[in-house]
This record gives C-alpha cells, structure tokens and sequence, in this order.
C-alpha cells in the first residue's frame, strides 16, 4: 500500500474513533455510567471507545442475558443503559429486553454495529436488515451515517438527542444502527474528548446554560416563537398567547397552529402570513439579527420560513417539548425544554409588551400581507380564492382536516381569522397523502361536530376505499375535493422547466381522469360539482346541516393554480413597495 493510501486509510480509522469517543464521552457527561457488551469483531470502535471514556463495560456471552442485564440496571436506577452488539443476530436476541423495556417505559440506549451500505443485500457474512429491527418497540431508530465520513458535532448531537429520546417524558429504549468500514482497530492511541454537554447544560457549550424562556425573554428583544401542526389544549394555547403578548415576541402561526383564530389573533401578535413575509427581500432585509427562535409543535409549513431560518440562523434556537422528531433539518439546536408546554410559557416574561419596533415591524408588515391576500381572493377566481371561500364557510364547532401538498401550502396563505372553535387536523408528521378521507372519518367519528375534509384530487384517489368507508358508516363529514388535474405541487419544482411538457405530465403531474363523482355516489356518498366559487357558501351550509357524509368536486387547473401563486408574490411585493 502506498504511503498516500495508507494515510488517507488512517485518517479513516481516526475519524471513526473520534466519532465513536466523543459520542460516548458525551453520554458519560450526561449521566450514562455503564455499558453492557456482547462480544464480536464489527463492533470493535464502540467497545473500545466506551471503555476508554470510563464506562463501567460487562460483557455477556450471551445476547439475551446482556440485554436484560441492561434492563434491570436501568429500572433500578432511572439512567439508561447502553448496549453494544455486532452485527448479525446478535442484535435480534435483544428483543425480548426491548420489548419489556418499551412497556415498562425503561431507559435503554441499543448501539448494533453494521456492515457498511455497499455489503448490506450482498451476502457479507453476519449481515441481516437491522434497520428498524425492533420495530415501534423503541422511541427512536437511526441508522447512523458511516462515521468515518462525518463530524465530531454530529456525534454530540445524536448523543444528546439518544439520551433526550431515552430519559424524556416518553422514556424507553432507542436504538442506533452503526455502520463501520475495516479497518477497525485504531491506529493511535486512544484519548478522551472533553465533553461538552451535561445533565443541566444547554444543547451547545458556548450558550448559557439556563434554557428558562422567562430570561431568554428578558435578555432578547428580537424573539420569535414559531408554532407548527400541533394538538395543544386550550390552555397551553392560552400560555404562549398569553407570554407572546408579554414579551413582543411574534407568533408565526401555522394553519395547522390552532392559533389562526379570531380570539388568538386579537390577543397576541401572532403572524400568518410568513410565506409571503418571508419571501420578500425587501421585508427580511429590514430585519437586525434574530436572537432566539422558540419552536413548538411539527415542523412549519412554510417553506420560505425554513430557508429564511438556514439562511439567516438565530443566535439561539429553542424547541420546546418536542416529539418523535427534532424540527431541526440543519441542525443549529442550542436548547430544549422538556416537559410542559404550559408550564414553560406559563409565567410573565419581560414586560416588553407589542410595542417594541421589532414586533411592530412584523405586525404591520402582516397587515399589508393580509391586504394582498384579502383582495387576491376578491378579485380572482383561482385555486387559492376557491380555497379561501370553502375554509371561510366553516361553521362553529366544525373539525377541519387538511390534506397534504397543495392543500396545506393553499391553507399557508388564505386561511384566516377561523372560528374559535374550529379545530385543525393534519397529518403532518410525515407528510404524506396517503389515508387522508380515513383520518377525516376518525376525527369525525370522535368529534360531536361534522368534519370538513379539504382534500387533492390526487389524495382523494389514494383514499378511494376511504370514500367506501365514509358511505358504509354514513359519517359526518363534507368531502371537497380540489381537483387541479393531478401533482400541482410539482408545477413548483425546477424539474418542471427541465423537461419537456409531456414527459413532466406523464412522469410527475400524473393526472388520473378518475370520476370521483360516480365513485363517491356509487358508495352511498352524496355527490355534486361545484361549478363556481360563488356557490360554495350555500351548498356547503346546506351540507353541514344535513348528516350522513357527501363530497363535493371543485375544478380548477394546475396553470392556473402555479399562475394565482405567482400572482399572490407579485401582488405583496408590489403592496410592499407602495407602503
């Protein structure tokens, strides 16, 4: 091997181990004292470097032993356990441990060492598909990257995000899948990295440690606190009103926030119109530094909000409570909040009020967004106008469930000033469109109000047996479907300049030429066309006075629903330079 091979060789070997040492050295920093081994060759970096941070390392023969092991020390002591394996069955005979470590909400971190992606499916030896091996038994799987490949601060980062997922309100095992390529034996001496993080620390070391809302409020003017697709009561909902009021801190408020209604909105500075807001140059370039971000439930919507953020990150961001998934795609976390969200939003914060230049730079520039959007409605007869006369037809005590694609991103901009009263539904979690008339049938099915299901023409094909559902169990809900000839949300990327008409129809757009309406009549669903905006009001008042379900078809087309955006830009933009 030549000496530029055998370098680049070891820089390999060395950046594995530094991975490997800083995520251990960070677990040991957070509170993890031990880890339980069953031997093997794959797994070599982990044990190594477990052992060399100070871990207390057992090591068991057998897998099955080892995983209890973990089990019963971390039940008596609260601090999870980490287990460490090769690849190959090894990592199957945790199971039954897991499964008892999930229903006895047991703290347990699982680290499986793997074969690297090229050797997966090719008949390696000691090979299987560990990935998700434990199913929804464990709050959180990963399959890391190959970490000879990637930074000392992703370690950090799934470090703390393991012991997060482990020790949180929904405690319980998590599992990380570790690819490794050979070499595995080091090829210096091994040292402990200082670690950064500890049990009362922030998510980065050069941050304060407090991560208390009340003094972030008090220290920070240029605050925004940003609520994605959530199902917070009442109220947690009156508490972060209630603290945005307090601390001239924006709500920039997702359709999905349950915050666009009219008693919020007269309550707080809550924005709704980020999508246009944050798109426009000329209103972000009037913005200083933002100092911290608090975020709240799903990931937001808006898409011109995500690349402002990357763009332009905050000196802190704060999610507060988080799920299943950390909304945080470019990883610049500096805190989290567990616990409640009430109790985090709950006391009085800096006195600032709404009177602060920076609250007032976002509440009249939502004004003159609102404008735009209030008079694109009146005088167009687009897929956004369209949307915007269905949502505004809502009724108190009315569910409304929002289909994915097109659906929300319509919602982003022309859902406004709801009912109170009006819960929003959305599967926001992953996006998808699949299943989205069944939810509705759920939600209604739980709910003593009907349920308006605002649904793609796409989506509704999807969920076709959903239609079959919805007449078999005569469910309360108004079906309207907006049927723009297939993926419009597609007519938005690149590759729809990039190729030729056809095959971008063929290929992406798709459209069906499925009869919805003979379908959904078919299946003891009531049925109509909509054949102008104009009537949108009465015939779905009249729905929502009646029982049983009923869907209603709304033609428009992909051109014109890309042209009503385009128009919608140019209109706040042309508003903006006026003002």
């Amino acid at each position: 091997m030549t000496s530029k091979a055998q370098k680049t060789r070891d820089d390999g070997v060395n950046a594995m181990y530094a991975y490997c040492l800083r995520f251990f050295s960070e677990l040991k920093a957070l509170g993890v004292t031990n880890a339980i081994v069953s031997p093997g060759s794959r797994s070599t970096p982990l044990v190594l470097s477990a052992k060399q941070v100070g871990l207390d390392v057992v090591v068991h023969l057998d897998e099955r032993v080892a995983a209890f092991h973990a089990l019963g020390a971390a039940k008596a002591t609260g601090i999870p356990s980490i287990l460490i394996c090769s690849s190959g069955t090894a990592a199957a005979n945790y199971l039954p441990a897991v499964v008892e470590a999930n229903h006895a909400a047991t703290p347990m971190i699982i680290c499986t060492a793997d074969r690297p992606p090229e050797l997966r499916q090719w008949g390696e030896g000691q090979t299987i598909n560990q990935v998700g091996l434990y199913g929804n038994n464990v709050r959180w799987h990963y399959d890391l990257p190959v970490t000879s490949e990637i930074s000392e601060s992703h370690a950090r980062s799934t470090a703390f995000r393991a012991w997060s997922m482990s020790t949180s309100r929904l405690q319980g095992p998590v599992h990380l899948n570790w690819p490794f390529r050979k070499p595995l034996e080091p090829t210096q001496k091994l040292e402990t990295p200082e670690a950064s993080l500890s049990p009362e620390s922030s998510y980065q070391e050069e941050m304060p440690r407090s991560s208390s809302l009340v003094s972030l409020a008090k220290e920070c003017e240029r605050g925004l606190i940003t609520v994605g697709p959530n199902s917070l009561q009442d109220k947690e909902l009156d508490a972060l009103v209630a603290f945005s009021s307090d601390s001239g801190w924006p709500i920039l408020a997702d359709p999905c926030s349950q915050l666009r209604d009219r008693g919020s909105l007269s309550g707080a500075p809550i924005i709704t119109s980020g999508e246009l807001l944050l798109a426009e140059e000329r209103f972000t370039s009037l913005l200083d530094q933002v100092d911290v971000i608090v975020h709240v439930g799903l990931p937001a919507t808006s898409k011109a909000y995500r690349l402002w953020k990357q763009e332009t990150p905050p000196t802190r961001y704060v999610i507060v409570s988080p799920g299943v998934d950390w909304p945080d795609p470019s990883h610049e976390l500096t805190d989290i909040i567990q616990g409640s969200i009430t109790a985090a939003f709950s006391e009085p914060s800096s006195g600032r009020g709404s009177n602060s230049r920076w609250c007032e730079l976002w509440t009249k520039h939502n004004g003159i967004a609102l404008e735009t959007v209030k008079r694109h409605v009146s005088e167009n007869q687009s897929e956004l106008s369209l949307a915007s006369r269905i949502l505004s037809s809502i009724p108190s005590g009315t569910s409304l469930m929002l289909s994915n694609s097109m659906i929300v991103r319509d919602a982003e901009l022309v859902l406004q000033n709801m009912k109170s009263d009006v819960k929003v539904i959305s599967n926001r979690g992953a996006n998808g469109i699949d299943g989205v008339i069944s939810t509705g049938i759920g939600v209604s099915s739980s709910s003593e109000g009907r349920c308006l299901i605002l649904v793609g023409d796409v989506a509704a094909v999807h969920d076709i047996a959903g239609l079959v559902a919805a007449g078999r169990l005569q469910s309360d809900v108004v079906i309207v479907v907006i049927d723009n000839g297939g993926g419009a949300i597609f007519s938005f990327l690149p590759i729809a300049k990039e190729i030729d008409n056809d095959s971008f129809e063929y290929l992406f757009t798709t459209p069906h030429h499925t009869n919805l309406i003979d379908i959904a009549s078919s299946a003891g669903v009531q049925s109509q066309v909509i054949e102008s905006s104009l009537d949108v009001e009465g015939l779905l008042g009249r729905a929502f006075e009646s029982k049983g379900p009923s869907l209603f078809l709304c033609n428009t087309s992909v051109e014109e629903t890309v042209k009503a955006y385009e128009e919608m830009r140019a209109g706040f933009h042309a508003s903006f330079r006026e003002k």
